[in-house]
């Protein structure tokens, strides 16, 4: 549960972002985001954030505040109808495709809702990464890194399925994992 205080058109973005994680808005909030102009109520803890930062503001509050919430510490996909109920640590990687998003474990591949940056926003601390624009992979099940040309590498994961990091996310693979 939130307080905003913001222009009408921040207002709607943070909003339609907020319902998405269901965090509420309420005016007797504890909690106040507040952009950046508008005065800072004396009597609550406020964030303040720049309007067109307003991503930053969701993504603080979803991995700080909305931690603890059941939700993100499970996932529930659809394989040969019928739903399973997984945690995070069991998905080798996530991938967006033409069958929309699939979540894939050692022995099955289940398709899930929501989007990959959902997924890259909430289970960043848990050890999930984006290596291309359509994969988000689990660190934990990282068995080899291989230097690949022009500043690639290519993951083999636990299941000896080979993922190509692509070079614009390659400094950020470096930068994690301090090679």
């Amino acid at each position: 549960m939130v307080q905003l205080l913001c222009s009408n058109k921040v207002y709607e973005k943070l909003k339609q972002e907020l319902s998405k994680y269901s965090i509420e808005i309420k005016q007797d909030s504890d909690w106040v985001l507040v952009e950046k102009g508008y005065d800072l109520p004396s009597d609550k803890l406020s964030i303040v954030f720049d309007a067109i930062d307003y991503m930053d503001v969701i993504k603080l509050l979803v991995s700080g505040i909305r931690a603890d919430i059941h939700f993100t510490n499970t996932l529930t996909g659809l394989s040969e109808n019928k739903f399973a109920v997984m945690e995070p640590r069991d998905v080798l990687y996530l991938e967006a495709g033409s069958e929309g998003i699939m979540a894939y474990t050692k022995g099955s591949r289940y398709s899930i809702k929501e989007t990959l940056h959902y997924y890259e926003n909430i289970w960043a601390a848990k050890g999930f990464i984006r290596i291309n624009k359509s994969q988000l992979v689990n660190l934990l099940h990282v068995k080899e890194i291989i230097p690949w040309f022009n500043s690639r590498y290519v993951l083999r994961m636990d299941n000896n399925t080979e993922l190509e990091v692509s070079k614009m996310f390659s400094k950020k693979l470096r930068n994690t994992l301090n090679i």
